[in-house]
């Protein structure tokens, strides 16, 4: 019976280090052409951890020579997991005001709370006094909405108003009588240039991008909401309940409904950021990318449209950074990337309930030093 057991956690142990080890794989895979790759990133951390369990297994059953497969294996991986934590604890984090530095903020508003998902009526009055408080150089918004002039209350003025921006880009995917729903960008350096980039096969999302001037240089602000999965409110409650759910007839068909919805986004947003980092690829300009991708770390998007460039998060952040509001602990899928031409002096998560998600905000300078900035 002891040799039973003892194999049966080796054929186990075995069974998920392989699946870790066809992480390694992610980065090159995209979800389109690899639909298994693209489910596997979503499950990599507790692949991870299951194979940490294992090595405590066989420390604690004295099988010191199994340990060396689970930790093999997260060797082997470790690229595609070690960006989902940042050890930064005590870095410093300067968030001093020079004309040489500037401020960009990312945050994925959720519509300002338009249908009243928050418990909190004064919600939108919250997210507006947060961007007056903090005021960042440059603001980039995911999920906005304005009404117009004749139908309820415009948020781009009461931002504008509230802030003091000068300078503002639209980046519209829907309009209609009543208002306008997409991204936006605000400015209080001078924006010279705006193009908005069609990335969904299914027309849905934009890439904005924004040419900003801060001193004699000039650089690009691209700002980016990829494929949501959409859940019904349902499905949400589903994936977010902390207790085990019942095997009822409505649970299984929610569960299939999920993973469907996972598979398919999966290989929109692989598409999605085939399509960004070309057109990254073509900017000669330094640039920041901020969005929310609607995908974590260990995803071939992740890796397809940072290639190159820093994250944030890495730089200064700590911990885990979980960005998406719900009971899942390692939801991180909103980021700050920048290139090698900015050197960053400070980063922030906002632990603030407005949204569905958490804002982000970088503090950068422009490196003199580093490759001549185009002008």
């Amino acid at each position: 019976m002891r040799k039973f057991l003892k194999y049966s956690l080796l054929l186990v142990n075995i069974f998920f280090a392989l699946s870790l080890a066809s992480a390694k794989l992610i980065p090159f895979s995209n979800p389109y052409e690899y639909t298994f790759l693209g489910l596997l990133g979503l499950f990599t951390p507790v692949l991870v951890l299951i194979n940490v369990i294992f090595v405590f297994i066989w420390l604690f059953s004295r099988k010191f020579l199994y340990i060396l497969l689970p930790v093999a294996v997260i060797w082997f991986s470790w690229n595609v997991f070690s960006v989902f934590f940042a050890t930064n604890y005590q870095a410093v984090q300067d968030f001093s005001k020079a004309k040489d530095k500037f401020t960009v903020m990312s945050y994925n508003v959720r519509l300002l709370d338009l249908y009243h998902w928050n418990d909190d009526k004064n919600s939108r009055k919250k997210i507006i006094s947060f961007f007056k408080e903090k005021n960042p150089s440059v603001l980039c918004i995911q999920e906005f909405y304005s009404n117009n002039d004749s139908v309820g209350v415009n948020n781009i003025r009461a931002i504008q108003f509230s802030c003091h921006y000068e300078y503002m880009a639209e980046c519209n995917m829907h309009v209609t009588k009543r208002g306008k729903w997409g991204n936006i960008i605000f400015s209080h350096l001078p924006i010279v240039h705006t193009k908005n980039y069609e990335i969904d096969v299914q027309g849905n999302n934009l890439l904005q991008k924004v040419d900003v001037v801060c001193q004699q240089d000039t650089f690009s602000v691209f700002n980016l909401h990829l494929k949501s999965n959409s859940f019904s409110k349902e499905e949400a409650d589903l994936v977010n309940k902390e207790t085990l759910p019942d095997f009822s007839d409505s649970t299984i068909v929610q569960s299939k409904s999920i993973f469907m919805k996972l598979q398919d986004n999966s290989v929109n947003r692989g598409l999605e950021a085939d399509l960004v980092a070309s057109i990254l690829a073509q900017n000669n300009r330094p640039f920041i990318v901020c969005g929310d991708f609607n995908d974590i770390p260990s995803s071939y998007v992740y890796f397809k449209i940072k290639d190159k460039l820093k994250d944030a998060f890495l730089e200064k952040g700590f911990g885990l950074g979980k960005t998406y509001r719900n009971t899942i602990p390692v939801i991180r899928i909103d980021y700050i990337f920048h290139d090698q031409r900015f050197g960053l002096q400070g980063f922030e998560k906002f632990d603030v309930p407005y949204s569905d998600h958490e804002p982000l905000m970088a503090n950068f300078s422009i490196l003199r030093d580093a490759t001549s900035i185009s002008n």
